[in-house]
């Protein structure tokens, strides 16, 4: 099993065409997460609390500079939408945006998704696909409808790890086509 300093590791062997952006200055604490569970029904496991006591929320995305975002309506193989992911999560910091932030994603899932899923907590660009967490289970889901799901067998930072590893694979993959 992956820890938090394995994923600082990894995220630190990339190289400078990636962009990382956290609420690191300023995330969550114990307080914040706590009242948040109780407030949602939720329970986070350690390897999730870690991750919001340590960053909050994280945003990883290859520069625009090196991949060219696409445009409305164009027509692309679907990899080429996912340049970068976000991470959700929470954060003492008044100024993250809401949009990155649990509770949005909360409200989110029970207007529109299946709230026995947990806490939306990352989702690949271009909307590829999306990932929930609830009492230590991490839930991918593929399609918007939920007809396409599947169960991540690790834990929080093994899922993270292979997220960073599978978008600096189609990194390389967009570079070897320019």
């Amino acid at each position: 099993m992956m820890t938090n300093e394995d994923f600082q590791k990894r995220i630190g062997q990339l190289n400078d065409d990636f962009s990382l952006f956290t609420s690191k200055k300023k995330p969550a604490n114990k307080q914040i997460i706590a009242n948040y569970e109780t407030e949602n029904g939720l329970s986070f496991s350690d390897d999730v609390k870690d991750f919001l006591l340590t960053f909050g929320a994280l945003i990883l995305e290859v520069k625009e500079s090196v991949w060219t975002r696409p445009r409305e309506f164009d027509i692309l193989p679907t990899w080429k939408f996912g340049y970068g992911f976000f991470v959700y999560g929470l954060s003492a910091d008044e100024q993250m945006p809401s949009w990155l932030g649990y509770r949005e994603k909360f409200l989110e899932t029970m207007t529109t998704g299946d709230i026995s899923l947990g806490q939306l907590f990352f989702k690949r660009s271009g909307n590829l696909y999306r990932a929930y967490t609830n009492s230590g289970r991490i839930t991918i889901e593929y399609d918007k409808e939920g007809n396409d799901r599947s169960v991540y067998s690790g834990n929080f930072y093994d899922f993270l790890i292979s997220e960073v590893d599978a978008l600096e694979k189609d990194y390389k993959e967009y570079i070897a086509e320019q």
